[in-house]
């Protein structure tokens, strides 16, 4: 429920991964740039790939930085999912209404760009946490009105961090025990 434009977060914290899940956090233009940046911060040092579900090709640069597009794919006779690899996360989540749906993967270097696309990471992504292939993935759901991060426990601390900063905001955050992803 919502009042006076609040932004509500709530996580869980499972013995395999931490996982958040807001809504609207664009009302709260300070906490969308704090998410931002910690997505920004995140990716480091890791293989980042981008999955955009009815993502209009003139709407991209809204989203994603094309100065860190390294790769693009498109599968063939599919004109609504594009995949990037990024050289970082370096995204605007106050644009991800341009796309139903939009999804960021966050590997260690062992996992390369083929692999990705050949697996099934895309469609089972906690399973892929649990097994240590997928260190954490960010998901824009219902044309930007949803959004969900999960990561392994080994990050839960930068997780608390960036829930403290958005309290701090003026977000309502809130652990609980069960969070599942809205849209499987």
């Amino acid at each position: 429920m919502r009042y006076n434009n609040e932004v509500f977060v709530k996580y869980r914290i499972d013995k395999d991964s931490i996982v958040f899940w807001t809504s609207d956090i664009n009302e709260n233009i300070s906490a969308a740039k704090v998410l931002n940046e910690f997505l920004y911060d995140f990716s480091k040092g890791k293989k980042i790939f981008f999955h955009g579900y009815r993502l209009p090709e003139e709407y991209l640069s809204q989203i994603v930085d094309t100065k860190v597009i390294l790769e693009k794919s498109e599968i063939i006779n599919d004109p609504f999912n594009i995949f990037l690899r990024l050289s970082d996360a370096k995204i605007n989540i106050n644009h991800f209404d341009c796309a139903c749906e939009s999804m960021i993967y966050y590997f260690d270097n062992k996992v390369n760009w083929t692999d990705f696309l050949a697996t099934s990471i895309i469609s089972q992504p906690q399973k892929y946490i649990k097994e240590g292939i997928l260190i954490a993935y960010f998901a824009s759901v219902d044309q930007g009105a949803d959004y969900w991060f999960e990561c392994s426990k080994d990050y839960k601390e930068n997780v608390l961090i960036l829930l403290r900063t958005l309290t701090a905001l003026g977000c309502r955050v809130k652990q609980v025990s069960h969070l599942s992803f809205p849209y499987n």
